[in-house]
């Protein structure tokens, strides 16, 4: 089935029971793609034309009628996870979450804090991204783990057309 998607339903699934639900997964760097074509768990084709600046959060509902429901999954994906709790201890602990803070927004990289742990996607490679830790002095590693469930922290990357390198 071919279905024609022009606005996010919901932002959470109220399941009822009385349709089936079916999962289209969606990763992190795809979730503000206003237009694109989908392909459910079931196999059903989503055509999405949202309005500009939508997110696809994980649990968005995007179609719903007597019969079905689909909504969006993140996947789990490669990320540099940094557990605050493992870094807050010692004097220069302030400094070392600083120093990461600085080397993630100089590389405008998208932020997500979850109340536990600072999570950013991978963008290099595991090792890279373990020296990086190491080399800042925070204890953290590589994790698969769902981005951006429900959008990132506010980071330089949400204001782009304000900042400019010249």
């Amino acid at each position: 089935m071919e279905l024609e998607i022009t606005s996010i339903l919901h932002s959470h699934l109220h399941d009822d029971g009385t349709t089936v639900v079916d999962e289209v997964t969606v990763g992190w760097g795809d979730a503000t793609k206003h237009r694109q074509v989908l392909t459910s768990a079931a196999g059903h084709t989503l055509r999405l034309r949202l309005p500009r600046g939508s997110f696809l959060s994980d649990g968005s509902v995007l179609w719903h009628d007597d019969t079905l429901t689909v909504v969006v999954r993140r996947p789990p994906e490669d990320a540099i996870v940094v557990r605050l709790g493992d870094n807050i201890t010692g004097s220069d602990a302030a400094a070392r979450l600083i120093r990461l803070g600085y080397v993630l927004g100089n590389a405008h990289a998208p932020v997500e804090y979850t109340g536990e742990a600072l999570q950013t996607p991978l963008f290099t490679s595991a090792s890279g991204a373990t020296d990086l830790l190491s080399g800042v002095g925070v204890v953290g590693g590589v994790e698969c783990v769902p981005l951006a469930r429900h959008g990132w922290s506010s980071t330089s990357a949400d204001h782009r057309e304000h900042h400019r390198h010249e």
